[in-house]
């Protein structure tokens, strides 16, 4: 079991786990290359990025194997949680980094609806206020 810090932004930080296998310098900047694509527009929200790799069935035995989950902390939210499963590592990166991308964007778009209706709410004026029957 691996534990690295990677600094994919100044703004976050980011746990890198992995399981089974080394992670090497090609590795390293594969994540660090898609994760920063996928999530730099979102990096003012995001406070923490941990990623844990495994190979699932072991080296060597073929199969949909190379696991990749990703836990995204926001700011003022739950948690954003993705896994990918592929038989190439790399794949798998990448795919992981495009759904994280999907769920954040989706979870933020959720979020920022519920304040703006709040909002909306909080500045109506007593007379267009909806009346409580």
């Amino acid at each position: 079991h691996v534990h690295q810090e990677i600094n994919m932004s100044t703004m976050m930080t980011t746990i890198v786990n992995a399981q089974g296998f080394t992670v090497t310098p090609a590795i390293r900047a594969h994540l660090n290359r898609r994760f920063t694509l996928a999530l730099d527009r979102f990096q003012n929200r995001i406070i923490h990025l941990e990623v844990f790799m495994k190979d699932l069935n072991g080296s060597g035995k073929g199969g949909e194997d190379q696991s990749v989950l990703v836990s995204v902390s926001l700011r003022g939210q739950p948690k954003v949680i993705t896994e990918t499963v592929s038989h190439d590592l790399y794949h798998s990166i990448s795919m992981a980094a495009r759904r994280t991308r999907r769920a954040v964007a989706r979870s933020l778009s959720r979020h920022d609806r519920i304040k703006r209706r709040e909002v909306g709410q909080l500045c109506l004026p007593s007379s267009m206020s909806p009346e409580i029957a």
